[in-house]
């Protein structure tokens, strides 16, 4: 009798065997041909070579978009993203594969790009821009052998918000954080006050705020010899050194608030905080200012650490010290802070100036 594979066997009460193909998700049955024949065998293999063929359908083909997406799906790159990077990716690469997987690498060109942006841009700029550097991200190997011609990325510019948008994220005053701790704590809620105060006085993104553990918190000392308490730990989104002083502001929050969770912030059952959850407690916390006038609506979590990066660059930090202790990669960001820091001085300084001035017509008109 001839053993075949993939073959599964179910005995029925009246004394009868029926036979089932299995493999995987795939379930056929029960099958025509006898057990142990060659006639069973030709119908699991025919099966077999359906499953083949279905694959081989779905399979990107080799030198087109779709096959570099899926090649770039499977890269050391990819891999190493930080998990929630990664399903945002994975977002973007399915939708970049419906949209133009069948491309031809060969005819991915300026024209083709920008044709492609302007198709997207009713998504918005920040989809569409998202669209654009993961397909940079999965053609980068193309680009370097030559089999995407020229640079055409290279004169791709980002889509611009529009005009009359604000600011994307909202640096937080110092009264409204006042006010969201006041509330979390009034709450009992005290690992959502030291999320808060992380996002402030620490300046961490949102990943950071859910993970940084409490053994971070280490003791240090200044060349003085002088104990102090340090953040060390390597954030989560890009693999960056965090090691820095603790601010004492959130020193003095975490001090007042108790140990529940093995992460220095957490939630209302002593767990750390999912980002999906925290956003929700966000938002709740930023509706209940808004209803006694102490909170602005466009609020969110990431304009904490804007407003931690605006005082460091009020206060005369360099890029580097602003970099370091936000754990920026690049200097781009930190750039940013301080122009719009440079702005506010200067125009508080052009306002003392005006003042000077008027004040200076009222002496001599006089009494």
């Amino acid at each position: 009798m001839l053993k075949i594979r993939y073959v599964q066997r179910v005995r029925r009460g009246d004394g009868r065997t029926d036979l089932y193909f299995r493999k995987g998700d795939v379930r056929r049955g029960p099958l025509k041909a006898q057990d142990g024949t060659f006639e069973l065998e030709a119908e699991v293999q025919a099966i077999l070579a359906e499953m083949n063929q279905a694959a081989a359908a779905a399979e990107p083909v080799v030198g087109t978009v779709g096959g570099a997406l899926k090649k770039y799906n499977r890269s050391s790159e990819f891999i190493t993203l930080e998990p929630s990077t990664q399903r945002d990716y994975q977002y973007k690469i399915n939708e970049l594969a419906a949209d133009c997987g069948d491309v031809l690498l060969e005819h991915v060109t300026y024209d083709w790009l920008k044709a492609l942006q302007d198709a997207w841009a009713p998504r918005g700029h920040k989809a569409t821009n998202d669209l654009m550097q993961v397909l940079r991200n999965a053609l980068k190997p193309y680009l370097k052998s030559g089999r995407v011609k020229g640079h055409p990325f290279a004169s791709i510019d980002k889509l611009q918000p529009p005009a009359n948008k604000g600011e994307a994220h909202l640096a937080w005053t110092d009264a409204e954080v006042e006010s969201a701790i006041a509330i979390a704590l009034e709450t009992k809620q005290p690992g959502l006050a030291r999320a808060i105060a992380l996002g402030r006085w620490g300046g961490f993104r949102r990943g950071g705020i859910c993970r940084i553990p409490l053994h971070a918190r280490i003791i240090g000392e200044d060349e003085a010899g002088r104990s102090h308490r340090r953040l060390f730990w390597t954030t989560p989104k890009r693999g960056v050194q965090c090691d820095k002083r603790e601010d004492q502001r959130l020193t003095a929050l975490i001090d007042r608030t108790p140990n529940q969770a093995l992460t220095i912030a957490y939630n209302k059952y002593g767990q750390p905080w999912k980002e999906r959850a925290l956003n929700q407690a966000f938002d709740r916390i930023i509706a209940r200012m808004q209803l006694v006038g102490q909170g602005r609506p466009d609020l969110d979590i990431h304009g904490l650490r804007h407003a931690r990066g605006m005082e460091l660059a009020h206060a005369g930090a360099s890029e580097f010290q602003i970099m370091a202790q936000l754990e920026h990669s690049t200097p781009y960001t930190a750039r940013i802070y301080i122009r719009q820091a440079n702005r506010t001085t200067g125009a508080d300084d052009a306002q003392t100036k005006v003042d000077t001035m008027v004040k200076r017509k009222a002496d001599r008109k006089g009494p």
